[in-house]
């Protein structure tokens, strides 16, 4: 019994031992919690408010008249419509308040400053250097410098056209008051890069028809004095011989250039809108003149991120330059005529004929 016993203790120490001496079951993995799991999510950083972009205008005299400046004023209002900009419209005739509001303008931040008109040269040529991270746009003219751009419309290719009708239409003499003469007549404001653009334009049309046409030219030294235009226009039709006067005097100067029309019966031709009603049957065309299209193309690039200092050229082809069909002459203008106008605009179009521009 003692043996039995001995024996039984035997075996359950050496069950204890070898218990003892077995590996541990392999524990299931316990995956640690990850860092980012154990803090709660903080909520996403809302963007801040991308401020709306500024967009001045600064004309040399009102958008409310007749003209290129009234044009301008038309482009910008369609872009602030079309894009939602922060508009500010800062307007003068005094040529001391110009660079003045440019400069206010330029200190209230505004993003793009759009000065119209060539007597705003000295102004933002004064301002833009001091405001680099402004862009400058400037209608007629361009001034230089790494934020200003020009929008220079080709008013050359326009005033082509009028001088092809002019050269055309100076002998026919089956119309009342167009004497036999080949002299026309041209009577600008100032003299401004861009009055100089139309004459020259009105003087490559005039010879390309005839190189006997003789071109005269008067200057006002002014765009807002009609009655000094009206003097010199009546000059040329009285005395000088002229039966045709296209007129660059600004919206206020070119009504009396049409009031010299009236008064002799004879012939005119406007610039920048359309004047032909103004003496039905004597306007024989007008140079148009589309600022509206220029002002609002820089403010799209403006908003598309694509302003590039330089010059920008709008022509015939852009559309910006072009004439009036001519409708309130009716048939007093003969059809051989109005095709050869046709035909040399689809050539100064392709780039068969380049117009010269002065320099």
């Amino acid at each position: 019994m003692k043996r039995l016993f001995k024996i039984l203790v035997g075996m359950l120490v050496l069950v204890l031992v070898l218990a003892a001496c077995a590996p541990a079951a392999a524990e299931e993995p316990v995956e640690a919690p990850a860092e980012e799991a154990a803090v709660e999510e903080a909520p996403a950083e809302e963007a801040a408010p991308v401020e709306p972009l500024k967009i001045a205008l600064v004309p040399a005299g009102r958008i409310g008249m007749e003209g290129f400046m009234f044009l301008a004023g038309e482009g910008y209002k369609k872009a602030q419509a079309e894009f939602g900009f922060e508009e500010r419209i800062l307007e003068s005739e005094v040529a001391e308040e110009w660079e003045r509001n440019v400069r206010t303008a330029a200190q209230e931040g505004y993003n793009l400053i759009v000065g119209v008109g060539s007597t705003m040269t000295d102004a933002v040529a004064n301002v833009a250097p001091e405001f680099p991270d402004i862009h400058f746009a400037l209608v007629d003219a361009y001034t230089g410098g790494d934020n200003v751009v020009g929008l220079i419309s080709q008013e050359q290719e326009g005033s082509y056209l009028a001088g092809v009708l002019a050269a055309s239409m100076t002998t026919q003499t089956d119309l009342e008051n167009m004497n036999e003469g080949k002299v026309i007549g041209f009577v600008g404001g100032m003299e401004v890069p861009s009055v100089q653009r139309f004459l020259s334009g009105y003087q490559q049309g005039a010879a390309y028809v005839d190189p006997e046409i003789q071109v005269l030219v008067s200057y006002v030294g002014s765009f807002r004095d009609p009655a000094k235009a009206k003097e010199l226009a009546l000059a040329m039709f009285q005395d000088q011989g002229v039966d045709i006067v296209m007129t660059v005097c600004g919206s206020s100067g070119d009504v009396g250039v049409f009031e010299a029309v009236e008064e002799t019966g004879a012939y005119g031709i406007g610039a920048d809108v359309n004047w032909d009603s103004t003496v039905p049957g004597h306007i024989l065309t007008s140079v148009l003149k589309y600022t509206d299209k220029a002002v609002y193309d820089v403010i799209a690039r403006e908003f598309a991120g694509g302003f590039e200092a330089g010059e920008i050229k709008y022509g015939v082809a852009s559309g910006v330059m072009d004439i009036t069909d001519m409708s309130v002459m009716g048939d007093k203008i003969p059809q051989s005529v109005r095709d050869t106008i046709d035909d040399i605009k689809a050539k100064i179009t392709s780039g068969e004929i380049v117009v010269e521009r002065p320099e």
